[in-house]
């Protein structure tokens, strides 16, 4: 398979972008910079939208919707990791912000793909 100059820098991005997600999902406490009421379901879907959509432009039409999905199984296997670290419980609706993300990450991402203007201009036909 053949990727783009474009596409390579997208799929590094989005391995340092999985790794820190990793990191910050499994240390015993994260102080943010912002804090409010339920402020962390809003860093979840931020981040696992990031990610689907890096993965649904950086990858094939084939492996784009397969590669940002697996992100949903990422959050949870994440979530259930922060079980048995101390300072963090696991909680469903991180999760649930997690897989929101993936989902408005996909939409936006597969309107970014590139041609995909082009494939969709029947849509809104010319003068």
């Amino acid at each position: 398979m053949k990727f783009s100059k474009y596409s390579r820098i997208i799929l590094l991005l989005w391995g340092v972008s999985i790794c820190i997600v990793i990191y910050y999902s499994l240390v015993p406490a994260v102080e943010w910079p912002i804090d409010f009421w339920n402020v962390d379901k809003v860093y979840h879907a931020a981040a696992y939208f990031w990610l689907a959509l890096l993965s649904m432009t950086g990858f094939s039409v084939r492996r784009a919707l397969p590669a940002a999905l697996s992100m949903i199984i990422l959050g949870a296997l994440l979530e259930i990791g922060q079980y048995f670290i101390p300072g963090r419980t696991f909680s469903l609706m991180d999760i649930a912000a997690n897989s929101l993300g993936v989902i408005l990450g996909i939409i936006l991402g597969h309107y970014l793909r590139p041609g995909s203007i082009s494939q969709r201009s029947h849509l809104f036909p010319g003068p």
